[in-house]
């Protein structure tokens, strides 16, 4: 609502005024009366009104000489309507010399009035939107111009009004993270930003405070120690309530990050610079927060990623979809995190590796890595703030999803397998086959193949191997004049003798009287 003051030297006009016209319908709100232009002075100064009402007649001061006043002493900036039964010229042509708004003649005509309060209501909420964007790009020019030292001139005291900050406190930069949101659909441009700045604000009692936006989920704001002060809290419990306040107001995992107490605003730039040192820590505190730099100064964080044998296993444990070992893994990986006091930049050069692992395993099984429901989630984990716990559920479901895709693809590619390997023997039948052999140029253990042939086919090998080369054998007796030495070489077998031991078996008959036998049914 905007804010308006009456004056008038006449109780009953001021009375008048105020029932005249519904002016809460145009936004405004009467939060103050004078009777007379001395008195409306001070009023004036005191409320800060957006707009104010006044007769030109009054004792003392009159209406003209208020606002010229008004606008000389600069202390407020209002707009003014004139409403007076004096319709001399002379007072218009001052009037407007004076930006007054509106001159209005007594009596007032209603739809006249409303039809002033209507253009001005829009006037005043179209200056107040400039202003306030006109605020906010001069504040994030200043506030990004400090961060990266690239401010041309001092700081002045617009420009830190500017940043909703004063240069008489001690000051601190914090970054607000919003860790663990699906952002792909929580996130919308410009909404978190303000919800952050709302909730800063009111936390820390001020009408406004510049926030700027350092990255996807992340939100950098500087806080004045004597806007919380009269508390009588130290910084680390300011971060405290100011975290869990945010956590509440936001619905979402916040962790907040301080960096040095600075006594000036030409330091703000240490300050952001040890709020990133502060962040380092985020792991190796277990990402509850808030962190201090203070706290974390001289506590060493691993920049190195995690060492081979690692990642090995949990690759071996993963193709081997056993769901134990890959659970014991990633327990132990992530304690690891906690423990060793590994730096985010290494966590995220470990995850990745484990990731492309994953995926160079499923593209040399021939399969479609999109296929994995978490491939998106955890491909862009790293664009997006998350937990230590976050992350960790994250790579769970990646890797659970993973293995059971791993597994179906070896299903899948084992079922193939055998079937070329079926195909193998009924074209190499007459080579010197065994187990061991054929094993051997598809990469397979051969006991493992004998158990998976004699599953797939209900035969073991060699008696599929005996039953392909006697119905060759059969087919070549009954087709063609060959020798039974002759027929013996071409399906495989260097010894006769054995090759019509091998028939005998499967016919209860030799070579010889097979072929006897098809010659006499003709």
């Amino acid at each position: 609502m905007f804010k308006v003051v009456l004056v008038d030297d006449e109780l009953y006009a001021r009375q008048g005024l105020k029932q005249f016209t519904d002016w809460n319908k145009y936004g405004f709100d009467i939060v103050a009366e004078a009777a007379n232009g001395e008195e409306a002075l001070h009023v004036i100064e005191q409320t800060q009104p957006d707009l104010v009402v006044t007769d030109i007649r009054m004792p003392v001061l009159d209406g003209l000489e208020l606002i010229r006043a008004v606008k000389e002493r600069k202390k407020a900036e209002p707009s003014f309507i004139i409403v007076s039964g004096y319709g001399d010229f002379k007072y218009a042509q001052k009037a407007v010399r004076f930006g007054v708004n509106d001159f209005i003649l007594k009596p007032i005509d209603e739809e006249e009035m409303e039809q002033t309060l209507q253009t001005l209501s829009e006037t005043l909420s179209r200056n107040m939107q400039f202003q306030a964007d006109r605020a906010r790009l001069l504040g994030q020019s200043f506030f990004e111009s400090l961060l990266t030292g690239t401010l041309e001139k001092d700081l002045s005291p617009d420009m830190m009004r500017a940043m909703g900050l004063r240069d008489d406190e001690e000051l601190r930069y914090f970054d607000v993270e919003l860790n663990d949101l699906q952002l792909a659909h929580d996130y919308s441009e410009g909404r978190w930003k303000t919800d952050v700045a709302d909730a800063i604000a009111s936390a820390i009692g001020q009408e406004s405070i510049y926030v700027h936006e350092r990255q996807r989920g992340v939100f950098g704001f500087v806080a004045g120690k004597q806007s919380w002060t009269r508390h009588e809290r130290c910084w680390k419990q300011f971060a405290v309530l100011l975290q869990q306040r945010l956590r509440d107001q936001l619905g979402a995992n916040v962790i907040l990050y301080g960096g040095k107490a600075v006594s000036a605003a030409e330091l703000i730039p240490e300050s952001f610079r040890t709020a990133g040192e502060a962040w380092r820590h985020k792991y190796a505190s277990a990402g509850n927060g808030p962190l201090l730099f203070e706290e974390m100064e001289g506590c060493p964080v691993k920049y190195l990623e995690m060492d081979d044998s690692s990642v090995a296993r949990l690759m071996v444990a993963i193709e081997e979809n056993d769901p134990l070992a890959v659970s014991r893994m990633i327990d132990e990986i992530f304690e690891r995190f906690l423990t060793e006091r590994y730096a985010p930049d290494a966590v995220v050069r470990t995850i990745t590796r484990f990731f492309f692992g994953v995926v160079r395993i499923i593209e040399s099984m021939q399969g479609d890595k999109n296929e994995l429901l978490s491939l998106d989630a955890m491909h862009t984990w790293s664009q997006t703030p998350a937990t230590l716990q976050g992350l960790k559920a994250r790579f769970i479901s990646f890797v659970q999803e993973s293995s059971a895709y791993i597994a179906e693809l070896r299903k899948n590619n084992t079922k193939g397998s055998i079937q070329k390997i079926k195909q193998y023997i009924e074209e190499h039948y007459d080579q010197n086959l065994s187990l061991k052999s054929i094993a051997a140029v598809f990469y397979m253990n051969p006991v493992y193949l004998g158990q998976l042939f004699k599953k797939t086919y209900g035969v073991y090998f060699n008696e599929f191997l005996l039953q392909t080369r006697m119905k060759e054998a059969k087919r070549l007796l009954r087709q063609t004049g060959l020798r039974v030495y002759e027929i013996a070489d071409k399906i495989g077998y260097n010894n006769a003798d054995y090759f019509v031991t091998q028939f005998e078996k499967a016919e209860q008959k030799t070579p010889s009287e097979y072929r006897s036998a098809m010659k006499s049914n003709k």
